[in-house]
Parts: C-alpha cells; sequence; structure tokens
C-alpha cells in the first residue's frame, strides 16, 4: 500500500465537522454559521494559498455516495466568497446523478449547468447569485440528459469562460467509483480534490478513485478528511 501511504502525506488530510449554513428562505443569502466558518477558512488556505493548486478550478468528488462532496464544495464556496475571502467564486453542480447544491442553498434547480450546455441559455442567465461574491450554477434539469451534458462539445469554453469570469471555480460532482462523471471532468480540470467519509471509506475504494482520477488526466491535489470522530468518546476528552 506503498502509493496510497505517499496519497495521504501530499494530500495532508484536514479534519472536518458538518456544515452549518445561516439562510434566510426563501431568500438565496446565505454564510457559513458557527464554527463552520473558521474551518472552512483553514480549508480554503490550505488549497489555494499553500501552492498546493496551480489554476483556479477546481474538481472536488468523492470515491463512493454520501461522502460529502457537496457539502464541503458549499463550504468552500462560501468561506472563499465571504468578507474573509473575499472573491468572485462560481460553484457549479456537475452532480448529474444526485444534485443537492440548490436545496441546500435554496435555489430554484434550473434552468442550469444542463440548460447552458445544451445552448438554451447562456451562463449569466443560469448563474444564481448567493451573496456579493458568490454565484452558483446547479445542475438543472438533468432527465435522461447526463451522457449528453458529459458529451458536450461546449464543456471547456464553458469552464474557460467560468474562469474568465471568476477569481475560483468549485465544480461538485458525483462519485468517482459509481459514475464516469469525475473521470470525464478530471480531464478538463485536471486538479481534483477528494472527499473521504473518515469512518466509513475503505482504503482500498481511495486508491480506486485515485486510479479513476488520474486515468481521466486528473491530479489529486487535496485529500478532505470529513465527518472525524475522536479515537475515544467525548466524555473521556473532557476528564483529560
Amino acid at each position: 500500500m506503498t502509493e496510497m501511504d505517499n496519497t495521504f502525506e501530499e494530500s495532508n488530510p484536514v479534519e472536518l465537522e458538518q456544515l452549518e449554513i445561516s439562510s434566510s428562505n426563501p431568500s438565496p443569502q446565505a454564510s457559513l454559521a458557527g464554527g463552520s466558518e473558521e474551518i472552512f477558512r483553514g480549508v480554503w488556505a490550505s488549497l489555494f494559498y499553500s501552492g498546493r493548486t496551480t489554476g483556479k478550478t477546481v474538481l472536488i468528488t468523492t470515491s463512493a455516495r454520501r461522502e460529502g462532496a457537496s457539502t464541503i464544495a458549499c463550504g468552500l464556496a462560501l468561506s472563499g466568497s465571504g468578507p474573509s475571502g473575499g472573491a468572485r467564486v462560481a460553484l457549479v453542480d456537475f452532480n448529474l446523478h444526485t444534485p443537492a447544491l440548490h436545496t441546500m442553498l435554496h435555489l430554484a434547480q434550473g434552468p442550469g449547468l444542463v440548460e447552458v450546455l445544451t445552448g438554451e441559455c447562456d451562463i449569466a442567465s443560469a448563474a444564481q447569485k448567493v451573496n456579493e461574491g458568490l454565484d452558483v450554477l446547479t445542475a438543472g434539469s438533468v432527465g435522461q440528459r447526463s451522457l449528453e451534458v458529459l458529451r458536450s462539445d461546449a464543456m471547456e469554453s464553458f469552464f474557460q469562460q467560468l474562469a474568465d469570469t471568476y477569481d475560483y471555480v468549485l465544480v461538485d460532482s458525483a462519485a468517482a467509483n459509481h459514475y464516469p462523471d469525475a473521470q470525464v471532468l478530471s480531464g478538463v480540470l485536471k486538479e481534483v480534490v477528494l472527499v473521504v467519509h473518515s469512518d466509513l471509506t475503505p482504503r482500498e475504494a481511495i486508491g480506486q478513485a485515485k486510479r479513476r482520477i488520474e486515468s481521466g488526466g486528473g491530479k489529486l491535489v487535496g485529500l478532505v478528511l470529513n465527518l472525524r470522530t475522536f479515537p475515544i468518546p467525548n466524555f473521556l476528552y473532557r476528564r483529560v
């Protein structure tokens, strides 16, 4: 398992808690609440200010379902675009199988990514403003069009337009070991953050996801250790 030992060392895992969002429904305004803000500020700095990434567009995915890619993508976007980050951020929901960002941020499901890549509308019409620095492109009306979207000739120009307009672009994708989406996208976006559920994700699954990303032409630039629990119960920590 030498390969995975190197991966963990290079990726510098970060311990996270669950995301807390403060939002006034149905207003799209949202921000990080509680201890989440400090946590995600540290992850943002580690990812973008440490020289770990060479570009400003990052794909965020997992090895398996329900490991928290959408949560991490949303938290990073809110942190980077907030008062402490001050950047213009585009957050893209490219999870065509279980899109969640519109629900998390109380946004309309469409028009979104699907409509842009199929030529039904442009980016400006689909982008929904969440705060002064954050625009979100939801998945849109996917239906049976996921393969059509993945094969779209407009994909590279779509991401290039976003990179030309925003300081950073974060892309949420479906699980790499279950769907081809992350593998296809890694060839376009190149730099990938893998979110891992600390208590559930087998080491072998992480290795498989890494190989899929690399076979698609991408590079793993970060490993986020999500939902980490203490190795001994909390009540014992309070007695130490």
